[in-house]
């Protein structure tokens, strides 16, 4: 008997309006966990993984229509009694501080505890059993808003763990992760489902440390399950897939790209590692040689002018003259708490037309510098210089933040300079009418080429208009405030983690659209724990550590010269061809037909 079975279940939201409206959301799901299995869930923002999620446990179950079966061990899930519910399904949600109620580390993991009853003697038997198994000893006593995002994380998995759950349900747990934090967080999850056995059900865009510890993958789309395989065989079989190619790991991807070229390697198990891609490499040692040496000598125009653009920006960006400063940061210190400085005699130039990425792990100052640049914090010494009437659109990591009305049409035209009246008589307007309304598609914008039908289109959001912010998913709602930012229609736009949240479809088209703008002259700063987005988009790249910029370059520069902190294909072709640092660079140096991953 399956631990976890969904049998022809559909699930259908309610309407926010008080109608008798519903939204359906899942369809004819059937889905079998065993005990102990590690199963990866992917798919598009709004295809159904978080409902699916929530479905699963009991005191989450959103409220609307729900028919065939769900069950946990036998039993449905909404008839399971309530201890059982609380202590053997365990749920952890992509937002560290959305599951964080206590000031300390130790009142938040005693909390579940306490509110099932437990004595005090075994609260402190079972704390002090977490806290040497993952060496929390340090940061038991710590208030919790001195905790980077990965120490968050772990707290909030230990405040489940302390319950000993059969099952873990995570809602992508490492959006906000920084890479190294990332495969932490990966490699405690992994060591629960191996020694443990604890069964665990992940939703997750970024495939490419997991995909080698899970049993299963589960790919959605549209409220169904379209594939639901192991690992190996979804790697060969989605490739082919216009959807979910961009969702398989970046090993795999070049190991089905070379396949098409060396035979040996289509008859070989699929990789999932960077260990076993190189293994996979090593067979074909010889070729790949000559193959990089030729590529250095025929095909080195086309990574040359990877180079010479970033070469040539670099050249551009400290050249310029100072007085071509549109932002200058002149010996900035910061600290929230009096003594503890977040930032250090840190200086800066931003120069019109950049496009910078902004990297480094949880807790360095990243967003805390980009909320300095825009005026929002005020450094406790230095200064910050703005160009004359310069307008600096900001979005924060968090776009609940940024949401006070009841709808996204009500949203999305909040912020324009028109009459409220106007406003009013927009937000009434049915969703189509207000896609093609002449009021809103007539505005001009300097930094802007689409009609801002094109823009809802373009973003995918238009069968979101008449639901409140809220009930979208963290995916959607990104894609709605960065919505927002554009529409300012601003000289500087900034964006923190903008790629959080967002899957990989999403973020190819942010791309796209973020090339588009930067080439009309619009300046980008952004900060992401996306390596790969970094390093095929931005052509500046910050690099913070010990309260300041550590490295200001390009970013292929950096991710070349980095043996950690570098990108999945770096690492796995590296013995061959070390400065590639994308697939794109890959495919120009090994002359690999690219174009079936565009």
């Amino acid at each position: 008997m399956p631990l976890i079975e969904l049998k022809d279940f559909n699930f259908s939201y309610a309407s926010t309006d008080g109608s008798e409206k519903t939204f359906e959301c899942l369809h004819d799901i059937n889905l079998e966990i065993n005990y102990g299995d590690f199963v990866l869930l992917c798919g598009p923002s709004g295809c159904g993984k978080t409902t699916l999620l929530s479905n699963l446990k009991k005191e989450l179950i959103p409220n609307g229509l729900r028919s065939g079966i769900a069950r946990y061990n036998g039993i449905g899930i909404s008839q399971l009694d309530d201890e059982t519910s609380a202590c053997d399904i365990g749920y952890l949600f992509q937002n560290p501080d959305s599951q964080i109620v206590t000031d300390t580390v130790i009142q938040e993991i005693a909390f579940p505890l306490e509110n099932i009853g437990v004595s005090s003697e075994e609260i402190r038997n079972r704390i002090s059993e977490l806290a040497a198994f993952f060496g929390l000893n340090d940061i038991l006593h710590k208030n919790v808003n001195e905790l980077s995002g990965g120490q968050k994380q772990l707290v909030n998995l230990c405040s489940l763990l302390v319950l000993r759950p059969k099952v873990l349900l995570l809602d992508e747990p490492m959006s906000q992760l920084d890479p190294i934090a990332s495969y932490d967080f990966l490699s405690i999850l992994r060591r629960l489902n191996e020694e443990f056995s604890i069964t665990i059900l992940i939703s997750e865009h970024k495939s490419d440390n997991i995909f080698s510890f899970v049993d299963k993958v589960v790919f959605m789309e549209n409220g169904r399950i379209k594939y639901d395989k192991n690992p190996r065989e979804v790697s060969k079989t989605a490739f082919e897939d216009d959807v979910f190619k961009h969702y398989l790991p970046q090993v795999a991807k070049i190991h089905n790209l070379l396949g098409a070229r060396h035979s040996q390697l289509s008859k070989m198990e699929m990789p999932l590692s960077i260990r076993e891609a190189r293994r996979s490499l090593n067979t074909i040692h010889d070729d790949l040689i000559k193959i990089s040496e030729d590529g250095e000598k025929n095909q080195n125009p086309d990574l040359a002018h990877v180079d010479s653009d970033n070469n040539s920006h670099k050249k551009s960006i400290f050249s310029r003259k100072a007085n071509d400063s549109i932002i200058r940061m002149n010996g900035i210190y910061f600290a929230y708490i009096k003594g503890h400085l977040v930032l250090k005699n840190l200086d800066f130039d931003l120069k019109k037309g950049d496009f910078i990425g902004i990297i480094g792990g949880n807790g360095v100052g990243k967003s805390t510098f980009l909320q300095l640049m825009c005026g929002l914090l005020k450094p406790i010494k230095g200064k910050v210089k703005y160009q004359k009437n310069l307008n600096i659109a900001y979005v924060h990591q968090n776009p609940m933040i940024h949401f006070s009305r009841d709808n996204v049409k009500a949203e999305l035209v909040k912020n324009l300079d028109i009459d409220s009246d106007v406003k009013s008589k927009l937000v009434e307007m049915d969703d189509e009418d207000f896609i093609n309304s002449k009021t809103l598609n007539g505005l001009n914008f300097n930094n802007l080429n689409f009609k801002f039908k094109d823009l809802i289109e373009f973003f995918g959001i238009s069968h979101l208009l008449s639901q409140h912010p809220y009930d979208c998913s963290g995916g959607e709602q990104q894609k709605i405030v960065i919505i927002q930012a554009l529409l300012k229609d601003a000289d500087v736009l900034v964006l923190d983690e903008p790629t959080k949240g967002l899957d990989p479809i999403s973020s190819l088209n942010l791309s796209k659209e973020l090339n588009e703008l930067n080439g009309n002259g619009l300046t980008i700063v952004m900060t992401s724990h996306d390596l790969d987005f970094v390093a095929n988009n931005c052509r500046r790249c910050l690099m913070f550590f010990d309260m300041n910029i550590q490295i200001d370059s390009p970013p292929k520069e950096i991710f070349r010269e980095n043996n950690f902190y570098t990108t999945f294909v770096n690492r796995m072709v590296k013995d061959y061809i070390p400065q590639a640092v994308t697939i794109d660079d890959v495919c120009n140096l090994w002359d690999l037909d690219g174009s079936s991953l565009e």
